[in-house]
């Protein structure tokens, strides 16, 4: 998936002499924890290695979760803009991931709650066109996967979008959503069998 260019505010530069080159393998050797901490203490790079870690599954869910690419992008920034402004409090407990993505879904939460995204989502798919009959028939079932994911409450999508959208796993979700597994099972069941009917519907 290309990145946005807006993301570029956040992006990392690329690395110009030999030294910050040995200095970028270094920290990408390093856990999630490792470069919070290392971040935090002020290392040159640090926060880099975890955008350049991170960005593409955040923005992949954002954009499942909101439906809109140039929403998704601005919410995969200000994830990790908020990110940075908790470096101070930040606590390694070997659950980067669950924090970062509680972060994003929050950020998306908010985003969604705004006129503005969903006017735009649906300016974006009344405007979509194809060039060949097969590419019409792809792009109108993903968009009409899209606007099912847009139809589902929040604590579905939010099981959905981790799930197919990060990779991650059962426990994972719960830890990161703060419900037990089998709450998780349950949701993802119940969105996949509403998902299947919107879909027969459309």
């Amino acid at each position: 998936m290309a990145l946005h260019p807006e993301l570029a505010i956040v992006m990392p530069a690329p690395a110009e002499r030999a030294p910050r080159l040995v200095e970028h393998h270094h920290l990408e050797g390093r856990s999630d924890d490792e470069l919070m901490l290392l971040a935090r203490s002020g290392l040159d790079g640090a926060f880099d290695a975890l955008i350049r870690r991170h960005q593409r599954p955040v923005l992949r869910v954002a954009v499942r979760y909101l439906g809109e690419a140039a929403l998704s992008a601005d919410v995969a920034q200000n994830t990790f803009v908020a990110l940075l402004r908790a470096l101070p409090d930040y606590r390694a407990h070997g659950q980067f991931k669950a924090f970062l993505y509680r972060i994003l879904l929050n950020q998306c939460r908010m985003a969604r709650r705004s006129e503005r995204s969903f006017q735009r989502a649906l300016d974006q798919a009344s405007n979509a066109t194809a060039a060949g009959a097969h590419e019409v028939s792809l792009h109108e079932h993903r968009r009409d996967v899209e606007q099912a994911l847009l139809r589902l409450s929040d604590k579905l999508r939010e099981v959905v979008v981790l799930r197919f959208g990060a990779d991650f796993n059962y426990d994972e979700i719960g830890e990161t959503l703060g419900i037990p597994t089998g709450t998780v099972k349950r949701r993802l069941f119940s969105a996949k069998a509403k998902l299947r009917e919107m879909l027969e519907e459309a």
